[in-house]
């Protein structure tokens, strides 16, 4: 009797999915996974869990002179054809799917194993950065037709939770956040950063995590620091389409950090002064988020410079770890300069509840309504 986790990512280099199969692993499930190999420039983690998991290669991903929409439609009817024998023979009691891309094949495998069905939306997936308006039409349709056959939803935030149930249908859900896992912080060496990057005790350091990309508000960061070199520096650490750019930047006060694994990220981040967490709202998945490196944040105990979106501004106010200003390039300069000048003390409180553990009894609790008679070795 298996868990069976669906996604079209690199599971290896995910972090969501890793610590969901490592929660269920290290508490008696056997549990699969099935993803798609990924060259993203992501680190991969150690993946030392009681768990097999199947990465596939996908010939159609190589075919970059097709147009955009063929190689989208090839891609997925190869990832069909290659993951849906290798799920229906796992056997498996749930199908865990994480984000549309592979919900119709989720559906199938519950089709001829009568599996309980998990739909896992890392973010509001029509509404969301890098689709095209007839995309993310596609994306709602497909979510539509399959709504009835998901035997439960997870989201990230309460607003997109909010926003499914008022605008497909009222479904049995769960808000489970994206946030890490306290015991396996790293702890950092004093000054790692200031001593990698040969910065002066003067300076303040603001440090960027996450995908080095479009929408995520790097070019208004990076315009406010280019004026700065003399009281603050700026790390980025991440990984994709602006690494080279940024690795040759002009700037003496910009550093770019590579890449490492999701367990070392927190250890990192106690090293500097202030985290950036600027989400321009080009999608309604933007402004609904809770992302990830709001988290790592706040567990590396540095405040933050946020969005001023619903949920970012209601847990960035309620455990006291930072202040929210407009994604724009004037509000963010004058929020540094306050916090430069100032420097402010945020004494954070009570955090446990947004710890991976939290997350993990909820995602237990809800494994055992879903299959009450499946018996756990502890």
């Amino acid at each position: 009797m298996k868990i069976l986790h669906l996604s079209h990512t690199d599971i290896r280099s995910d972090s969501r999915i890793l610590k969901e199969i490592f929660s269920l692993a290290r508490n008696g499930y056997s549990v699969n996974g099935i993803g798609i190999h990924a060259d993203d420039g992501s680190k991969r983690s150690d993946f030392d869990a009681n768990a097999e998991i199947l990465i596939l290669q996908l010939f159609a991903r190589k075919l970059t002179f097709l147009p955009k929409t063929l190689k989208h439609l090839l891609v997925f009817f190869e990832m069909m054809i290659k993951m849906i024998p290798s799920a229906i023979l796992t056997r498996p009691i749930i199908v865990h799917c994480h984000d549309t891309s592979v919900l119709p094949i989720a559906v199938i495998v519950k089709f001829f194993t009568k599996a309980k069905l998990i739909y896992d939306a890392h973010e509001l997936e029509s509404n969301r950065n890098g689709l095209t308006q007839l995309q993310g039409k596609l994306i709602f349709f497909v979510e539509n037709i399959l709504w009835q056959f998901i035997d439960h939803l997870i989201v990230v935030s309460p607003s997109i939770q909010q926003w499914y149930q008022e605008t497909i249908g009222s479904k049995s859900s769960d808000v489970i956040l994206n946030s890490p896992t306290i015991s396996n912080q790293h702890q950092s060496k004093d000054n790692y950063l200031r001593t990698k990057f040969s910065i002066s005790k003067k300076c303040l350091i603001f440090i960027y995590v996450g995908i080095l990309g479009k929408g995520r508000g790097l070019e208004k960061v990076i315009e406010v620091f280019s004026d700065l070199e003399d009281s603050a520096h700026l790390i980025l650490l991440g990984y994709g389409e602006f690494a080279d750019q940024l690795k040759n930047n002009q700037f003496n006060n910009i550093h770019l950090h590579e890449p490492v694994p999701h367990a070392e990220v927190v250890g990192i981040i106690q090293s500097a002064d202030y985290g950036l967490c600027l989400i321009e709202r080009i999608s309604l998945s933007d402004y609904y988020c809770l992302p990830n490196k709001l988290f790592e944040y706040c567990f590396a105990g540095v405040p933050v410079i946020a969005s001023d979106f619903p949920d970012i501004r209601t847990l960035v106010s309620e455990y006291n770890i930072g202040i929210c200003c407009d994604p724009d390039s004037h509000s963010l300069n004058r929020a540094i300069l306050s916090l430069i000048n100032s420097q402010p003390k945020f004494i954070f409180n009570d955090l446990s509840i947004l710890s991976w553990q939290e997350q993990e009894h909820k995602l237990l609790h809800l494994y055992q309504k879903l299959t009450p008679q499946l018996p756990i070795n502890k």
